[in-house]
């Protein structure tokens, strides 16, 4: 299957804030739950700066992250797909394995599927994702940058 280099590009920068093909579950770390200190909610700056990603609890013990703003390209390649990036929930499932880390799934609006993927918090406003389009293949690494 052929993508675009923008398409590609796009998917790479919503798949590098997770890590990882999919991989087995696992339970939730079973410390109690994190300080705000060691907590990824908030709204984040992907390293490019084409979207921010608002971050909040959800379900139970769970993260999830939904599109607050993107730049023309991010909107435009995902429009030509069918669909408004803005408000989309990317980020859903998350739950910590360990400390300063989680997993869950991504949704990548360019290619409509879903990822694992991994986040670790280095501190209060930096993080490290990692992230793979495809069982370990195109895999990237990528600092995201706390705003609020």
């Amino acid at each position: 299957m052929a993508f675009s280099r923008n398409t590609l590009l796009v998917a790479i920068a919503a798949t590098a804030i997770v890590g990882g093909a999919a991989s087995a579950a696992s339970t939730a770390f079973p410390d109690p739950a994190p300080t705000p200190s060691q907590s990824w909610v908030g709204v984040w700056r992907n390293t490019n700066n084409t979207m921010h990603i608002r971050a909040t609890p959800c379900g139970s013990g769970s993260m999830c992250g939904v599109v607050v703003w993107a730049n023309d390209q991010a909107k435009a390649d995902v429009a030509a797909k069918g669909r408004n990036i803005i408000g989309m929930q990317l980020f859903s499932g998350f739950r910590q394995t360990a400390p300063m880390e989680w997993r869950g799934s991504v949704f990548v609006p360019t290619v409509g599927r879903n990822f694992s993927g991994k986040i670790t918090l280095i501190d209060h406003d930096s993080l490290v994702a990692v992230g793979c389009l495809f069982a370990g293949i195109g895999c990237q690494t990528r600092h995201w940058t706390r705003l609020s």
